[in-house]
């Protein structure tokens, strides 16, 4: 109710009946006579707000629009939708949508929950079941809609999705933080956001590779090669005899053919191999006691008990590890790319250049692309047995230690009642075990905390955004997190920037969903139609055909460009920054290759800082085009460095200079090192 209250009202309408409502984030009732005073945007009857028009009333006279700023009324736009005169209606029924357009954007994106489009509607309440592909070009509200969708499914599924929750996946930790309180400020909380270099609890991507790399990794192909990896790294034993010197007692020595069988036992059932190794300890403590009992006879020990002893011996479980080791996936991933002779025996016959561009150091860190990886491993390989049964343990002796001290309160109030007066009836129905039970301390955590920090939760749904970079192996990941397929994935082919190959999606699709359905969003309510033109114009290097979306407004602003020599491009580039701080009270985007961000990063004190006396780098923001794939800025500077002939250039370079020059919601400024582009 808190995080709701800025922006609660933002519309109301009249009905033909003479009825109005109000429409809000969250729907609220006079709690002595459970009067509606606002209307939860999600309900159905609000669906008309959002979707009426002068042709198609849907019951409605009139539509309010009341925009806000913290808690202070700042605009009421009033749209009358029955009128005789179709001709008489003007460019005021859009003023509402126009103004929250040219609103200066800030470090968190807003909610469209008050300007929501009928398009947009339509793809926000659809069905929760089946797979949903949004294609949309720049600009066409992709993320708002996703993030207002997954609003919508937690109102209209609550039962079901608050504690399955749902689960959000963006490109990057900085694409989070920029949408981070759209749902919160809707009333929502039972989402979990992560990247794709984040969806593993605990492993964190950190690094990056090249796209060939990256590509080859996202492979379905590759999970074949993963089992080859574990089949490598579970230790043959066939043939190999061991001799076993437990402390304090003669050698034992163990066939190999034994071993062979045990591990075979160990691998029965297909139990993940960290899963099956208590399997396997207990098959071969059998076969060592049976060794035992051989040559010592008969133990009047119980059997529980000799089993205690051995598994404790330091040479049992050394040997324990040497026939079943533990594999951790993280260290998997890491000695696959680290070890050419490991992988030279998973990848055999690999192209030279993309053997190189995949080989590593071992310490390197992981990148996004090893992630689905680990993951697929560590389906494979199961958890480690130990840390679970150590806390199943010791969750008994508490167990049986909170117990204990419940029967001696009872006994104590028991005794002091036995020694009352009035004792007519039992004191307490209530058994030491039950008191237990209500003293100790639970999960405390909500649904989406425990989700996040579970690497094998089921979510009810998923929603991807920049979903054109999905990999195979990554859609393969996310499956396993939602086997129902119920998905909402939100992109533009066009922006697709990880390879230089044609993105489809049915490419990536059908071979892991076998039916899902898509929409598109054709207008773009972000980038002016001035700048989609040169923006186009760079597209259509690639894909002469490509559509131009329809801009919502022409803008105010003609985009400049600015060339410069080389050996100048960072410095002019710092320059261009200041000045769109100086001119804009909005956020300001510079956009630049790798090469090109470290002097802009040197620069960026120094010029910014001379400009603004405060509060400009707070509004500054300096990345790569992959960096700054779903944000939006008031003001956009784009350095171009110097590009061999257009026909050299990449398409995966075009496609990343289309999307920085899609980014600006007012002004654009195209720093060229020389005639760059032209």
């Amino acid at each position: 109710m808190q995080t709701a209250s800025y922006g609660l009202l933002f519309g109301g309408v009249e009905t033909d009946e003479g009825g109005r409502f109000r429409i809000g984030r969250i729907g609220l009732s006079d709690p002595d006579d459970g009067e509606r005073l606002l209307i939860d945007w999600r309900a159905p009857v609000a669906r008309a707000f959002y979707t009426a028009t002068p042709l198609h009333r849907e019951g409605l006279k009139a539509r309010r629009r009341i925009t806000s700023t913290d808690r202070t009324v700042t605009a009421v736009y009033d749209e009358p939708l029955l009128v005789d005169d179709l001709d008489d209606l003007d460019d005021g029924r859009d003023a509402a949508l126009m103004a929250a357009l040219d609103r200066p954007r800030s470090q968190h994106m807003s909610d469209i929950v008050g300007t929501i489009q009928r398009e947009q509607d339509a793809i926000i309440r659809g069905p929760l079941a089946g797979t949903l592909v949004v294609q949309g070009g720049p600009g066409t509200g992709k993320t708002a809609v996703a993030l207002q969708r997954a609003a919508y499914l937690l109102y209209e599924h609550r039962n079901r999705l608050s504690k399955s929750v749902v689960l959000i996946v963006g490109p990057n930790l900085r694409f989070l933080e920029y949408i981070s309180q759209v749902l919160p400020s809707l009333g929502e909380d039972s989402a979990v956001l992560v990247t794709p270099g984040t969806l593993v609890p605990g492993v964190t991507a950190t690094a990056t590779e090249s796209g060939p790399a990256a590509e080859f990794k996202g492979r379905l192909e590759i999970v074949d090669a993963l089992k080859r990896a574990v089949r490598d790294a579970q230790v043959p034993t066939g043939g190999g005899t061991r001799v076993l010197r437990p402390a304090g007692l003669k050698p034992m020595t163990l066939d190999g053919r034994m071993l062979h069988r045990v591990r075979t036992r160990g691998r029965s059932g297909g139990t993940p191999h960290n899963a099956a190794r208590p399997k396997f300890e207990k098959a071969l403590l059998t076969e060592i006691l049976r060794l035992e009992d051989e040559e010592h006879g008969s133990s009047s020990m119980e059997d529980w008990e000799r089993r205690a002893d051995w598994a404790e011996d330091p040479a049992v479980q050394e040997l324990f590890d040497e026939l079943w080791p533990l594999l951790d996936p993280v260290e998997m991933v890491r000695g696959l790319f680290g070890d050419a002779d490991r992988f030279d025996a998973v990848f055999p016959g690999l192209d030279p250049v993309l053997r190189s561009a995949l080989l590593r150091p071992r310490e390197q860190g992981l990148t996004p692309a090893d992630i689905p990886l680990v993951d697929e491993l560590a389906e494979l390989l199961g958890d480690d047995p130990r840390p679970a049964a150590a806390a199943a343990a010791s969750a008994r002796s508490d167990r049986a230690t909170d117990v204990e001290y419940a029967q001696n309160v009872l006994d104590m109030v028991t005794d002091a009642d036995a020694d009352a007066d009035h004792v007519s009836a039992p004191v307490s129905i209530v058994s030491a075990a039950a008191l237990a039970d209500r003293q100790a301390a639970g999960d405390g955590r909500t649904p989406a905390e425990r989700a996040g920090s579970d690497r094998e939760w089921v979510y009810g749904h998923v929603i991807v955004d920049e979903a054109q970079e999905t990999s195979p192996m990554l859609l393969r990941a996310l499956i396993r997190r939602c086997p129902t397929r119920s998905m909402t994935l939100v992109g533009d082919a066009n922006q697709y920037t990880a390879t230089d190959a044609p993105f489809t999606w049915a490419g990536l699709l059908d071979p892991q969903v076998p039916r899902w359905n898509r929409t598109d969003l054709t207008v773009n309510y972000r980038t002016p139609g001035r700048i989609m033109r040169i923006a186009t114009g760079v597209l259509r290097r690639v894909d002469p055909d490509a559509p131009e979306p329809t801009s919502a407004r022409a803008g105010e602003h003609e985009p400049r460009v600015v060339r410069v020599d080389p050996a100048e491009l960072g410095e002019a580039t710092a320059r261009a920054a200041a000045d769109a701080l100086a001119a804009s009270e909005g956020t300001v985007g510079v956009i630049a290759p790798l090469g090109v961000l470290g002097a802009l990063r040197d620069l960026r004190a120094a010029e910014v800082g001379k400009t603004t006396a405060q509060g400009g780098s707070d509004r500054l923001w300096v990345g790569t085009p992959d960096d700054a794939k779903g944000l939006e800025f008031d003001a956009v500077v784009v350095a171009v460095p110097r590009m061999p002939a257009p026909e050299a250039v990449s398409t995966a370079t075009w496609k990343r200079l289309y999307v920085a020059l899609t980014r600006p919601t007012q002004r654009l400024t195209v720093v060229e090192a020389g005639d760059a582009v032209g």
